[in-house]
């Protein structure tokens, strides 16, 4: 099982919140402390933990981008040194490459956002090479964010898509994907919609939605509100899938209601209900003349 109580969340988060350096450190910190939970859980939890963060300090660091421009002006000028930028981002306790963001934003004012973002993509184009430099670096050691962490991240969600669409039609369900779904005119869609519904633990499942992640109560809150409850709403009810786990709490928050029931794995065969058609003699024959 992959279902953490309060307690057992706290004790990550506690880890998490006293750890001095950067994430991908903090990460093989975590698997060795917690080895009794998958390294996808901790992983997602971190993740969770640097993005509120980041929110929490992101206005006040930014505030201060004419400063930290200069400091990291005058030591690079002194050192030469590539890894200025990370050890800056470490001392502030924000993702290296937030701390690239706000310093290239600040050095480039007359660039577009989406030019800051292609320069942090491809270090290369920074007209000033040892800043460069130090952005590489940073993308190398960062594991919240930037090209290699989002194509990772990519990935890893259509490998779990991919998964449970093998897992439903080994089950014997038969379904509608999100590429079905949208080409029919639907804009917010769940992963699969099931043709024919069945039952799980009693509970009638139309749809089926999958998450490559943790699911802590903020983060499924958020889902609930900009997901679920309009696949509830024009669907049925539905199951959501936490594949990295859960925090016990939120499969019974009362913003579920009777539409959203959570999971950490797929249904086993023994879980599910099928339909079943009774079916006339006289017409089975007919239908057995048919396929034969």
């Amino acid at each position: 099982m992959v279902i953490l109580n309060y307690e057992q969340y706290s004790e990550i988060q506690q880890f998490i919140h006293k750890f001095r350096g950067l994430s991908i450190d903090c990460n093989r910190k975590l698997v060795k402390e917690f080895p009794q939970h998958s390294p996808d859980m901790l992983g997602s939890i971190l993740a969770r933990e640097v993005r509120q963060r980041l929110k929490q300090s992101h206005a006040k660091i930014s505030a201060r981008a004419e400063d930290l421009l200069a400091d990291y002006a005058r030591k690079s000028k002194a050192t030469k040194s590539l890894d200025v930028l990370l050890k800056m981002a470490i001392s502030l306790r924000i993702p290296p490459l937030s701390l690239c963001r706000i310093i290239l934003l600040k050095k480039y004012p007359s660039k577009a956002k989406s030019d800051i973002t292609e320069m942090i993509r491809n270090p290369d184009l920074i007209q000033d090479s040892l800043l460069g430099a130090n952005v590489g670096y940073c993308i190398y050691n960062e594991n919240m964010e930037g090209p290699i962490t989002d194509t990772i991240r990519r990935c890893i969600g259509e490998e779990y898509e991919m998964k449970l669409k093998k897992m439903a039609r080994d089950a014997g369900l038969v379904f509608h994907d999100e590429g079905d779904l949208r080409r029919t005119g639907y804009d917010k869609t769940p992963d699969l919609k099931l043709a024919i519904p069945c039952l799980y633990k009693g509970r009638v499942v139309n749809w089926i939605e999958s998450k490559a992640s943790f699911g802590d109560m903020e983060t499924h809150l958020s889902y609930v509100r900009d997901q679920l409850i309009s696949y509830g709403n024009r669907f049925g009810s539905g199951i959501v899938i936490y594949w990295f786990g859960y925090l016990d709490m939120i499969a019974d928050c009362a913003e579920n209601g009777d539409c959203i029931t959570v999971v950490d794995k797929f249904p086993t065969p023994g879980e599910l209900e099928f339909l079943t058609f009774n079916i006339p003699e006289a017409c089975r024959k007919e239908l057995d003349k048919l396929s034969s």
